[in-house]
């Protein structure tokens, strides 16, 4: 590669951009040139390669989507925090990607747009207000960051198809920290919990810079300790500088345990106590429960961290493997692939769809995007969830609401 995308210019790149909008964002970028005359027929590939993560592509999906199509995905995971790095070292490596840190793709032109038209679940109707109408959630710096990543053409031509979103935010462990969510009726914990002196030593941050400066700057704003000149996730380097100053006292004094960069490495942190509270993704709280330890997700006192992840087609490719990456982003928002993401607790973009309603139920679409309780009070779920434990039926009710598991309070969804 080029030096302009040099690891240096790269670091460079993405030092300062952070994630209020697009946190965890991912995204297929769709080649549609067609050929220049037309073509009676277009033969479909046998092979499409795809540089992914098992949260965007499970292996389930993998293998139904070759099963419905004949089409043999050739499937390579990365670890999260590196995917972008490894995608532009070698672009043409790859004929499908995704990525958390998309921008530099699309600024060195290894993504093209895609009619609105061409994605047929996406309808103003049923996806989420912010998709259309940004304005009405962020100020200006940070909408223009946000259409930068989503739109080639506002409401018409997608730069970027999103296939998922939820909110980043701060696991923590209920037996050691007094407090309690409920379901987003109160906000509790800040932020600065991460270095409050009673956590000292038991807490954790992300190991990327996007993450740990952009959730900082988010709090320092909110409280008004700094400002910035524009959207928390495109910091200055003088602001990026003002945030690491502020932070590097806490960590020189040993308040963080870990910067975590495995998935695995922060659920067996929390699972086994080592850490208390961190900064993590929401499957972290549900994987720890998993492990029969009460966990909650915080409904930050300064708001979570919104993202979105959406895939991308290589520029370079052939235009029958652009349109075989086309169909294979049009599947990411049917049913089946949704239901998957909906099991690690991330919703859908088109979340109004009326087979999602209906393969869902009442209870299951009014818990999970609605805010609704559940039919059952959690001393009647936790024994239908938890059948060899019933010592748990004996806990706290603070602590049952933090072993309540979706995917085992709602298998029917996914039987």
């Amino acid at each position: 590669m080029s030096e302009k995308i040099s690891r240096r210019k790269f670091l460079a790149t993405v030092g300062g951009i952070a994630a209020a909008a697009v946190v965890g964002g991912v995204a297929w970028y769709l080649y549609t040139s067609a050929p220049p005359t037309p073509t009676p027929t277009v033969t479909r590939p046998s092979r499409i390669r795809y540089s992914t993560h098992p949260f965007y592509f499970p292996p389930d999906a993998e293998k139904e989507y070759e099963r419905i199509t004949g089409i043999d995905v050739e499937t390579t995971y990365l670890e999260f925090f590196v995917m972008t790095q490894k995608q532009l070292a070698d672009p043409t490596a790859w004929d499908v990607a995704a990525s958390g840190r998309y921008r530099p793709i699309i600024a060195e032109g290894l993504a093209r747009p895609i009619p609105v038209e061409k994605v047929p679940r996406w309808r103003p109707d049923k996806v989420l207000d912010i998709f259309y109408h940004v304005e009405k959630y962020f100020k200006p710096a940070q909408v223009k960051r946000f259409n930068y990543l989503l739109w080639h053409e506002p409401g018409k031509t997608l730069i970027a198809v999103p296939v998922m979103w939820n909110f980043d935010s701060v696991t923590y462990l209920p037996e050691f920290l007094p407090y309690e969510e409920r379901g987003g009726t109160k906000r509790t914990l800040a932020y600065s919990e991460l270095w409050n002196p009673e956590w000292k030593g038991r807490t954790g941050m992300q190991d990327e810079a996007f993450t740990v400066f952009s959730e900082t700057a988010n709090y320092l704003e909110a409280t008004e300790q700094m400002t910035f000149s524009g959207a928390i996730t495109s910091l200055t380097e003088e602001e990026v500088d003002a945030v690491f100053n502020y932070l590097l006292p806490y960590v020189r004094q040993g308040f963080i345990k870990t910067f975590w960069f495995s998935y695995g490495e922060i659920v067996s942190l929390f699972s086994t106590r080592e850490v208390w509270l961190a900064s993590t993704w929401q499957p972290v709280c549900f994987d720890t429960r998993k492990a029969g330890t009460p966990a909650y997700y915080a409904a930050l006192q300064h708001g979570p961290f919104f993202w979105y992840n959406s895939g991308y087609v290589s520029s370079l490719v052939s235009p029958e493997v652009a349109e075989e990456g086309i169909r294979l982003l049009n599947w990411h928002l049917e049913l089946y692939t949704q239901m998957l993401y909906t099991r690690q607790g991330y919703p859908s973009p088109a979340w109004a769809w009326e087979d999602y309603k209906n393969a869902m139920g009442d209870e299951f679409y009014g818990w999970f995007y609605e805010g609704k309780s559940t039919y059952l009070p959690i001393e009647e779920a936790i024994k239908a969830i938890w059948p060899d434990k019933p010592e748990f039926a004996t806990l706290p009710e603070r602590l049952q609401n933090a072993l309540f598991l979706p995917d085992a309070y709602f298998k029917h969804f996914w039987t």
